[in-house]
């Protein structure tokens, strides 16, 4: 017999009635007497089907607009379909709007037992895992402080940790994954990976194209409600970028939330002295230098990376390798880091280069092992007009200092 998927969506269509009100004249046009209104139809999903197994890691990608975040909500039984059905067959935690469960009156003690128990979660369930809970939001010192008075991200840390604390079949994850500071946001990954490792299936939707590549096995690709690819992550961020994924992360080392340590001996050999984006403000499009000044004190087996992200720390484009021969002989270099075009829209941005240990076999994005690492701010102006996670192309060069 066969297994029942957990998750089982069949030819799932949902549309939205969009109101237009009518003009003086449209009212004179006989028949239309006693209308207040026309009504045009969107359709937000059209007709989704799709099936998971427990364990399964599913990524939702897609422009803003293509219908990921009203199929996480689907499944979470927040969205009813137009037609077709959603089930599935198990408990589930729901990532979606954390925090959004709050009565803002009440401190955080007591919404941690009033969030829980929405989620279904029994008082004694609650109670084992109260001081884990806590633990991970961080927010230790305001539990008697009423919710209202949090911060934005106070909220959602607690929101996260009270959300995946519960005992699930099914994670539902949408765009949590710039949620506070840079650390938290390292947990929080480690936190779902554990989730998922311990049986819990997992759904996400985020633009990190580097966490849907790192974390799921398969990549769900939507267009204007519709499918347009279903299949691994290269075949699903080739279609959506144009371009296939050039490094392969290991899925089984978690090299992302590996507690790394620098080698004492080669810690302080080598140090950023600056680093600068010439110009720091452009449009997308044109081209930039990351020009960064590298102390060598001491012979040492390095590796130079660059790597992109956002004003909120999510990773954005994939790790760029440098030049790293200089690292064995002592002396100041300017190292250039020259992207001929850059292909992303407006916004805020952060490069930043990092020296690390060569026996780093991960090269991870987040650099916690790093020798040296040091952050340099630009900003694009204009129009929207690229999408993210594009591969950067980068000329380096490499200067002894005068």
């Amino acid at each position: 017999m066969a297994q029942e998927p957990l998750v089982h969506v069949e030819h799932v269509t949902k549309e939205y009635r969009l109101s237009q009100e009518r003009t003086n004249a449209r009212a004179l046009i006989p028949g239309r007497r006693g209308e207040a209104a026309e009504s045009t139809t969107f359709r937000a999903l059209n007709d989704i089907s799709f099936t998971m197994q427990p364990g399964d890691t599913l990524g939702l990608i897609g422009h803003n607009g293509a219908g990921k975040s009203t199929l996480l909500r689907v499944l979470a039984g927040i969205v009813e379909p137009s037609r077709g059905h959603a089930t599935v067959n198990g408990r589930f935690a729901s990532l979606i709007e954390l925090g959004i469960g709050f009565d803002p009156e009440l401190t955080g003690h007591e919404n941690v037992f009033f969030a829980g128990d929405i989620m279904g979660m029994s008082k004694s369930e609650i109670r084992g895992k109260y001081d884990e809970i806590i633990e991970f939001s961080g927010v230790s010192e305001f539990l008697d402080m009423p919710v209202k008075r949090y911060s934005t991200g106070m909220r959602a840390r607690l929101g996260f940790a009270v959300a995946t604390a519960i005992d699930c079949d099914l994670l539902l994850v949408d765009e949590v994954l710039s949620v506070g500071d840079f650390d938290f946001q390292r947990r929080s990954l480690e936190r779902i990976r554990e989730m998922n490792a311990s049986g819990a299936a997992l759904v996400l939707v985020t633009h990190n194209l580097w966490a849907v590549n790192s974390m799921c096995e398969r990549v769900i690709l939507l267009d204007h409600g519709r499918i347009v690819v279903d299949g691994t992550p290269a075949e699903a961020m080739k279609q959506y970028i144009g371009e296939e994924p050039t490094t392969e992360l290991d899925p089984e080392a978690g090299a992302t939330f590996e507690d790394f340590r620098v080698p004492p001996t080669i810690a302080g050999k080598v140090e950023i002295d600056s680093i600068e984006a010439i110009p720091e403000v452009i449009r997308s499009g044109e081209a930039i230098t990351i020009r960064a000044k590298i102390i060598v004190h001491e012979p040492c087996e390095g590796v130079l990376v660059m790597s992109l992200f956002t004003s909120e720390r999510a990773v954005y484009a994939e790790r760029e390798l440098g030049p790293s021969d200089f690292l064995a002989t002592p002396g100041t270099y300017v190292i250039d880091a020259e992207v001929p075009r850059v292909p992303m829209a407006t916004g805020r941005f952060q490069f930043r280069i990092a020296v690390l240990p060569q026996d780093d076999r991960h090269l991870d994005q987040v650099f916690p092992a790093a020798l040296a690492v040091a952050s340099a701010e630009m900003k694009i102006d204009g129009e929207v007009m690229a999408r993210p996670g594009l591969k950067l192309q980068t000329n380096w060069s490499v200067q002894t200092a005068s």
